[in-house]
């Protein structure tokens, strides 16, 4: 069936009017244009209940794809771990290979320069032993000298080949220890692709959902005030009716009314992952209590500076900081809505979490922000990397009321 524009609408209802007046008996006419309004009326509420659906249904693929972040983020923290340990052995393996050679230049030598006398004696006649300026103790000496030289330089050159075989070892071990940490390397810059690739799907679908939720709101309004319209329209028309028509609409429109409320108030109650209703964040700060010794660290690495340290001269660290790898992962600890996220002052990018009842998390220190102002992170969602650089460091602070409490009481080392 032919859908009728809004303008459309207009011009029959004028028309319809105008019919009225001139011609009682046009109501017939009207009745008809009526009933297509009403079916009308009809589809676009079927297309809102349609979109309303579409919006459900990007709502729950936003909330598989941050649990999917947060598993990528974790699987990354441990990854850098794994690395960090594999070069540590790599290290060793290469300090220990340096010692071997070292050692085996030490023996090589030496049998090079036993080598060297014996080929030298070699070469000379027996004859000539006798007319050396020896006595005959020392020549039989020497002779004794030689022939224990000889098995000792068989042992010796066993020895020698040990050696060799066992650097011959390590070297494969070295080159096998690089090479699972190049591969290492290579599977967590996939990784870091993929993360990526997932943040710039849920953005999409958060412009999408947007989008669809703005266009339904629309069109739901326009509904409204067509049926609006067309009660009043119908008055008009049928006045010889007017009471039993009007108590049949009345109905209708508290039923309609009431269903969208209904639908309000369960839109209002959903929980969306973009935007959180302040109710909700105080019902996450319960949560976030009991989870006092549980949180996740934000970032792999090593504790620096802890709080209350003297970071300066009559100045104490009002929070920690952890010294992580060269573009670590940084996650969110807790459920929370993200109230800042951006460059501030002396801290680089800083991104506050509200966690519900005057608990608040602050992350310095990174060098990408992947949340944004009024997002709801879920715990262990990534929301950011460090710098890559050696020396990254994460400023970590927890609040409570706006003070600066101990964040090692509530995080788990």
């Amino acid at each position: 069936m032919r859908r009728l524009s809004a303008t459309g609408f207009c011009t029959v209802w004028l028309g319809v009017a105008t019919l009225l007046a001139a011609y009682p008996s046009a109501a017939g006419v009207s009745e008809n244009d009526l009933r297509r309004m009403e079916e009308q009326v009809a589809l676009q509420s079927a297309e809102s209940k349609r979109l309303s659906e579409e919006a459900e249904q990007i709502n729950r693929e936003i909330a598989s794809l941050s649990r999917k972040m947060v598993n990528y983020a974790n699987l990354i923290q441990n990854n850098e771990e794994k690395i960090s340990s594999m070069e540590t052995e790599l290290k060793k393996l290469q300090e220990e290979l340096n010692q071997t050679e070292a050692e085996f230049s030490r023996e090589d030598e030496n049998l090079i320069k036993t080598l060297a006398a014996l080929q030298n004696l070699a070469l000379k006649p027996t004859e000539s032993l006798f007319v050396q300026p020896l006595t005959p103790v020392e020549i039989i000496r020497s002779a004794m000298l030689l022939r224990e030289t000889v098995p000792y330089l068989e042992q010796n050159a066993r020895r020698i080949k040990i050696k060799l075989e066992q650097i011959e070892k390590q070297k494969q071990k070295v080159e096998t220890q690089f090479n699972k940490i190049v591969a290492r390397k290579k599977m967590m810059e996939r990784e870091h692709e993929e993360l990526k690739t997932l943040s710039r799907k849920k953005s999409k679908l958060r412009s999408s959902i947007e989008r669809r939720s703005a266009a339904a709101r629309e069109k739901v309004e326009k509904l409204a005030s067509q049926a609006q319209d067309l009660r009043d329209l119908l008055n008009k028309l049928e006045k010889e009716r007017l009471e039993k028509r009007r108590r049949e609409q009345e109905a209708e429109r508290k039923r309609l009314a009431e269903e969208e409320r209904r639908k309000k108030q369960e839109e209002t109650q959903r929980a969306d992952l973009i935007k959180l209703k302040p109710q909700a964040i105080k019902e996450l700060g319960e949560g976030f209590i009991r989870a006092k010794g549980k949180l996740p660290m934000p970032a792999r690495g090593t504790i620096v500076t802890r709080y209350g340290e003297e970071i300066s001269k009559g100045v104490s660290s009002k929070g920690i900081i952890v010294k992580t790898r060269p573009q670590a992962q940084v996650i969110s600890p807790f459920d929370g809505n993200v109230i800042f996220a951006g460059p501030f002052r002396g801290y680089g990018n800083l991104i506050i979490i509200e966690h519900g009842k005057g608990y608040l998390s602050l992350l310095a220190g990174l060098d990408s922000v992947d949340c944004e102002l009024g997002q709801m992170l879920l715990a262990g969602e990534p929301v950011g990397q460090m710098p890559d650089s050696a020396d990254s460091k994460l400023y970590i602070e927890i609040r409570k009321d706006n003070h600066p409490i101990n964040p090692l009481t509530w995080i788990k080392e």
